[in-house]
């Protein structure tokens, strides 16, 4: 059987839940041939220019204009983030490879990947069924196309969402966000304190900026330096070399240290090990934070999505939501005050979490090549 897991990088989010599933399905069916492709690695510049750079420059420069676009594309149903001549012109890479690869079945971890699974059904260039994982505890009209076979989505909300855009209700599972396989280990703190200098008992804060849009870690990390409270900050800019630069700037006195470092494949143990996250609300970041049973503060959410996704948690009284460095250090510094307030918060996020999820839509997707795999076996009888 050959699987396509196909997705696109806006932030490293999408990425990493497609990754996760691709790997689950070798490990659940070794005999597969699964290819990933991000197709914002594949497009044309000129594709780029036009369909990713504005977001990001809306982010950064006027994220009141993107939430009223995002508010707007839900309100009024579009029926997709870009039309689909634009699509092939600027992606042709991942049309000839659905027509030259022949998968069996398409697996879209990104709403503009579902878009363009299914626009390859429509043209003919692919007979395979589609499966779409949603990575945020928000849905949006775009995702119900009727090609797609099936949906995943990470809980009973983003469900009830996709039925009021007619997405048939036995097409969606509830399965959770899929993460990496490093979170179903369960990593020594301690040597993972010891690796990054931590040798005291002070509490150690988890600083991600996330995948999405600009970051203010580094101010959070100076007015915390303002404070006295004793804390060990690890701060993760990732693929961000502007916010590495500038953390590394930064000196901290004691009772506070300050280690930075940029891409890591070692966020896993620096949950299990941290007292607090301070993150972006990613949909897949809340979904590791909660498999690791860890309190979180928010910072800048972007409008839309990410709101959303603050919000579940901040409901399920896992997490709060700060605005600013100002109000982020006031209470990071609250929480790490009140031991009995973090630890409540810690159970609560235990109950967000879903273990099985990169197994369950692994296991939903190949349920799909079921009847291609019979016919393959009464052909070659």
């Amino acid at each position: 059987m050959k699987i396509l897991v196909l997705t696109l990088s806006f932030g490293s989010g999408h990425v990493l839940a497609a990754q996760a599933v691709a790997d689950e399905l070798r490990r659940q069916r070794p005999a597969s041939n699964v290819l990933v492709i991000d197709a914002l690695a594949e497009c044309r510049w000129l594709f780029r220019a036009c369909y990713e750079w504005p977001y990001w420059l809306m982010l950064r420069y006027a994220p009141g204009l993107w939430d009223r676009f995002s508010t707007a594309r839900v309100n009024q149903k579009h029926e997709g983030t870009a039309p689909t001549w634009a699509f092939r012109a600027g992606c042709p890479k991942v049309f000839s490879t659905i027509k030259s690869f022949t998968p069996d079945l398409i697996v879209a971890a990104e709403v503009a990947a579902c878009e363009m699974a299914a626009i390859a059904r429509r043209l003919g260039l692919t007979r395979a069924p589609i499966v779409s994982v949603i990575t945020d505890y928000e849905s949006e009209p775009i995702w119900v196309q009727p090609e797609v076979a099936g949906f995943t989505v990470p809980d009973e909300n983003v469900r009830a969402e996709m039925i009021s855009w007619g997405a048939p209700a036995d097409r969606i599972s509830i399965c959770g966000i899929p993460v990496d396989p490093a979170f179903d280990v369960l990593h020594n703190p301690k040597a993972t304190r010891l690796r990054h200098g931590i040798s005291d008992n002070a509490p150690m804060v988890l600083l991600m900026g996330g995948g999405m849009g600009p970051t203010r870690m580094d101010q959070v990390v100076e007015r915390l330096g303002e404070s006295n409270t004793p804390m060990h900050i690890v701060a993760v800019a990732g693929k961000d070399k502007r916010a590495l630069r500038r953390l590394e700037r930064i000196r901290v006195k004691a009772p506070m240290s300050l280690r930075v470092i940029g891409w890591t494949n070692e966020v896993a143990a620096l949950m299990q090990a941290a007292r607090i996250l301070v993150t972006k609300p990613g949909g897949l970041t809340i979904a590791e934070a909660a498999l690791c049973s860890l309190p979180v503060a928010f910072f800048d959410p972007i409008p839309g999505a990410e709101f959303v996704n603050a919000k579940r948690m901040v409901d399920a009284g896992a997490a709060v939501v700060t605005q600013g460095p100002i109000e982020t250090a006031r209470v990071i510094n609250s929480l790490l005050k009140d031991e009995k307030a973090t630890d409540a918060m810690a159970l609560r996020s235990q109950t967000m979490a879903r273990p099985n999820a990169r197994r369950e839509i692994a296991s939903l997707a190949l349920a799909l090549l079921e009847p291609v795999a019979a016919a393959t076996r009464r052909r070659t009888a």
